[in-house]
This record gives C-alpha cells, structure tokens and sequence, in this order.
C-alpha cells in the first residue's frame, strides 16, 4: 500500500473521552519534550533523515508497515536497514500490515493486520515487544479502537495538537508535517511545547532534497532546521516509547462534568471536515487559553466538526463563546446532524437573544431540547452561513456538551 493526500485529509475521529474543562485535564510534564515519529519505512527516512538525526543525537521512531520489509517493496527500507535502525537505539512501532484503511476491514482481517504485524516485527527484529501503534490514515472508530487495545500498549492519531501527562495514551496526539506545512509553522510548534511542557509528537513520511510534488514529501533542508530549532530551544527528545514511560498511562477516560469539543485544540475525537475559510489555531483573539477557531461565514460555507458518535441523551447543551469580530451582526446557524439526517439547529443570534456583538466576546448555551435534539447519535456540528452573502470573520472559542 503507497502514501497518498488522503493519508493526511483522512484524519478520523477517535473513541469518545471524556474531558474536565479543569487545569486537571492537561496536566504538563516537568519539561516540554518532542518525538520524531516517521511513518511507513520510505528508503529516504534511512539515506536522508536518518543523517541528520544520527549527526544531532536525537534517536526516532519508526512506524513500519511489516509487509513493505518482509515483500522488499521497491521505495522502501529493507530489513538490514531496518536492523540498523534498532541497533541505535530508535523505536519501532507497528504501521500495521498491508496499510489498509482498518475501518474497512472484516473482524478477521482486523486482528491479521494488528497483530500478524506485531509478531512479525517482533520476531524479525528481535525485539521483546512491539508495544506502539500508528493508525493508518489516521482513520479508526470504536471497533477499530477496542482492537488496537487488545495487542497494543498505546496508538498515535495524526490529530493535531499537542500531549500531556493525563492524556489517553491511546488518542496519541501526531501534528502531520507535509509538504505545505512551512519550517516557521513547526518552530512555533515547538516553542509551544517548551513554554507549556507539553510533548509534541511530529509525523514525517518521505524526504527529498529538491521539490516536493506530493503531500507526503518533505525537504530535507527544511527536516534540517527543525532539528536546529529542537537543540536551539534544548527540547527533551524522546521516542514514543520514552514519552509513554513518563505520562500517567491512562487507557481510559476519568468520569468529568464535562465532553470538550474545543479548548485551544479539536478535543474528545472531534476532526476538522469544514469547507469554510477558517483556523483552528487563531492566536490574536482568544477568548481563554492560548488559542481559538477563526471562521469566515461566507455564501453558505461552514465550519464542521465531525465526530464517530456521540449519544445526545446523556446531554442537555452546547456551551460555547463567540466573538462578532470587527463587524458583529454575522448571521450563523448552528447545525447538528447524525450524518444522514438534521437532529437539531438554531441560529446564534436566537440562541444569544441578540446579534453577536463586535468586539467582545458572548456566552452562548445551545439547548438540546429547545433544539429538539434530546437523542440521536451526533456526528456532525455545523456553524454555517445563514445569509447567503459575505460576511466577516467571528470566532469560536471553549466548545463544550453539557451533561444532563
């Protein structure tokens, strides 16, 4: 199986974990610290990255489709380099066995890919245990999920963002670096960890030194000054290994008041499927925290948050804040949908009791039942255009369902 774009659109939601919106819910490590995860075994990781790596000090870990090394697939390390790779002290995890979107696959074909690929890695590579997993595509629901932990001891999305001490080992944050994401974008990612303590787990697939024509393509020079900028601000390097070691090792979510949709991240499996301009990662107008969602309301696009399901019954809203930007007066409707059919909508300005406001942030409870929306299994949450016309930017900030 060959990387493509979808690998790095095709970023699904995982298992639903509930959040305290409290300090407890991040709880930082004594430092910030950074892994080096390479997926799928490309030739390049071992002739180009791992140079740069070996020179620097700083130990990686590769996630590695197993029939790739056992078939000798042409783009792709062989074995002995692979051994190599073990032998200075980089971690392997699993990439699985054929690389196959696992949401697609039979029971039987599930546990093939998990843990025909564990053994073989084990074996081949004389390990003791293989106990890391990174998902394919990033795409996995609850079976999925139930499986990997079953034959793994955590698994890494390519949700972004960053991890913490508490955080569910098996919703491993993984922040994708293609070919679009610019050095500066990684720097600020890294500074971030430093200041917060936070561990940033980077996701990197093939490595060029000319210009890269797919996504999955980075060059190296660029691979080059991101390592600088991780020795320049002393950020601890870790494998996944390593980094697991020193989190509380929580497999399951701790009972809270609360299921974060968004803090200064996409929270609790949610994923960003919007067809809007729009940022995830809004820094100058922030309503607590360090971050907010900036969303350009324009001609009917939307910002959509896209979840596996989440059962609207132990619920009673949705609290969130919004800011009218320069403007106010956006007119927004909010949107719940189970993917086939509308369990709910209500448009801000009614939910506020008046229009957004300019300059200045609003509370706002979206009521499930006022909505209609008491049971059901919510998938997707719109905020969409409800003028037709172009409008400004507003934001979004601190997204959370209440419980009943």
């Amino acid at each position: 199986m060959r990387e493509s774009s979808k690998k790095l659109r095709g970023i699904a939601a995982l298992s639903l974990i509930l959040l305290s919106l409290s300090a407890s819910a991040a709880q930082p490590f004594e430092q910030g610290m950074v892994t080096i995860t390479l997926d799928d075994g490309w030739a390049t990781q071992y002739t180009k990255a791992r140079p740069q790596l070996n020179s620097r000090g700083i130990r990686a870990t590769y996630a590695l489709i197993t029939q790739a090394l056992a078939q000798g697939w042409g783009g792709y390390m062989s074995l002995s380099q692979v051994q190599t790779l073990v032998a200075e002290g980089n971690g392997i995890a699993s990439h699985s066995l054929t690389h196959p979107d696992l949401t697609t696959l039979t029971g039987p074909q599930l546990v093939a890919e998990l843990s025909d690929s564990r053994v073989w890695l084990q074996t081949q590579l004389n390990l003791p245990a293989v106990p890391d997993f990174v998902i394919p595509y990033g795409r996995y629901d609850a079976q999925v999920l139930t499986n990997i932990r079953q034959h793994y001891g955590s698994s890494r999305t390519v949700n972004p963002g960053r991890n913490f001490r508490d955080t569910i080992v098996y919703e491993l944050r993984g922040n994708d670096v293609a070919r679009t994401v610019p050095v500066n974008t990684v720097r600020g990612w890294i500074d971030r960890a430093v200041e917060e303590k936070s561990w940033l787990i980077l996701v990197f697939h093939e490595f060029l030194d000319g210009t890269p024509t797919r996504d999955t393509q980075y060059r190296t020079q660029d691979f080059a000054a991101i390592l600088n900028h991780i020795q320049l601000r002393g950020l601890r390097t870790v494998t996944l290994s390593q980094g697991l070691a020193l989190t509380d090792g929580r497999t399951e979510p701790e009972p809270a008041s609360a299921l974060a949709i968004y803090t200064d991240a996409l929270e609790s499996g949610f994923a960003d499927w919007s067809w809007a301009e729009h940022s995830l990662e809004e820094t100058g107008i922030v309503h607590q925290g360090s971050a907010s969602i900036r969303f350009t309301p324009d001609t009917w696009s939307g910002l959509l948050l896209h979840h596996p399901g989440v059962d609207l019954s132990s619920y009673q809203a949705i609290e969130l804040w919004v800011h009218g930007g320069t403007t106010g007066g956006q007119l927004v409707r909010a949107v719940l949908h189970d993917g086939t059919d509308m369990l709910g909508t209500v448009s801000l300005e009614e939910a506020l009791g008046g229009p957004l406001v300019a300059g200045e942030w609003r509370k706002v409870t979206l009521s499930l039942d006022a909505m209609g929306a008491t049971s059901g299994t919510l998938r997707d949450l719109y905020f969409q255009d409800d003028s037709g016309t172009t409008q400004a930017d507003l934001y979004l900030d601190d997204i959370t369902l209440i419980p009943r």
